[in-house]
This record gives C-alpha cells, sequence and structure tokens, in this order.
C-alpha cells in the first residue's frame, strides 16, 4: 500500500508541475506577444509622429525620414528585446500564482511519509481551489449592470 501511494503521489506531483510550469509557459508567451505588440505600436506612432513634422519643407529631409521609418532596425531590435522581457516576467507572474501548487507537489515528490502526505493533500487542496477560482464566477463581481 506505501508503494502505491508512493507511486501515485510522485505521479500526481509531476502531473501539477507540468501543469504549473504549462501555464507559465502559456503566460510568458502571452505577455512576449502583447508587450512586442503594445511597443511596437507606440514606436510606430512615435516615428511617424516625429516623421510627420519637418522644420521646413525640405525634399531632402523628407525622403531621408522616409528612409528611417522604412528601415525598421529599431522596432526589429525592439521586438526581440520586448519578447524576451515580456516572456520572463509572464513565465515568472506564472510561477508565483502558481507557487503553492509547486511547493506542495515538491514536498509531496521528494517527501518521506507524513510530509509526503500533507505535500499530496496540499496539491490537490491548492489545485481544487486554482479550478474553484479561475473556472468559476463564484468569488467575481457580477453586478455591473446592477445598481
Amino acid at each position: 500500500m506505501a508503494n502505491i501511494t508512493n507511486i501515485a503521489s510522485k505521479a500526481i506531483a509531476v502531473m501539477a508541475t507540468g501543469a504549473t510550469l504549462y501555464e507559465a509557459n502559456y503566460q510568458g508567451v502571452r505577455k512576449a506577444n502583447i508587450k512586442r505588440q503594445s511597443e511596437y505600436a507606440d514606436d510606430f506612432i512615435a516615428n511617424q509622429i516625429g516623421a510627420s513634422k519637418a522644420n521646413y519643407p525640405s525634399a531632402t529631409h523628407s525622403a531621408l525620414k522616409s528612409w528611417l521609418v522604412d528601415f525598421k532596425f529599431p522596432y526589429k531590435f525592439s521586438e526581440f528585446t520586448d519578447t524576451i522581457t515580456g516572456y520572463v516576467e509572464g513565465a515568472l507572474k506564472g510561477l508565483v500564482r502558481n507557487f503553492s501548487t509547486l511547493g506542495f507537489s515538491a514536498l509531496a515528490f521528494f517527501g518521506k511519509g507524513k510530509a509526503q502526505k500533507i505535500g499530496l493533500i496540499g496539491t490537490g487542496l491548492s489545485v481544487a481551489w486554482d479550478i474553484l477560482k479561475n473556472t468559476t464566477n463564484v468569488f467575481e463581481r457580477t453586478d455591473y449592470l446592477r445598481k
């Protein structure tokens, strides 16, 4: 019986950790896309506003500004950095939000005896709380249209 409990707790711990890492990756990719697109839009608008202003009408300056806007090197570099920093931000948020699940699953995986049971129960409660909180509207305000 102890061997079955040991195998089950390790399997549950691995599944909970995998789900947490999957969530952290999803949050990282999502935040990276949002940050990259938002920064790209901000850069584009700033450059278009700057490109539309000239100290005096000049064909040479207009052509140079058009070339700089079309060159897009700063966009490519900022897209790269924004994607990386956005992914790191999102992934860390995903890990922090699921910190208790990670902790309890580590206890269930590496613990022995009573500690393993506490980790197993904690993992189950943590996952159940996460499901209840994030898939239902039980704790959300729903009276936006009512006064």
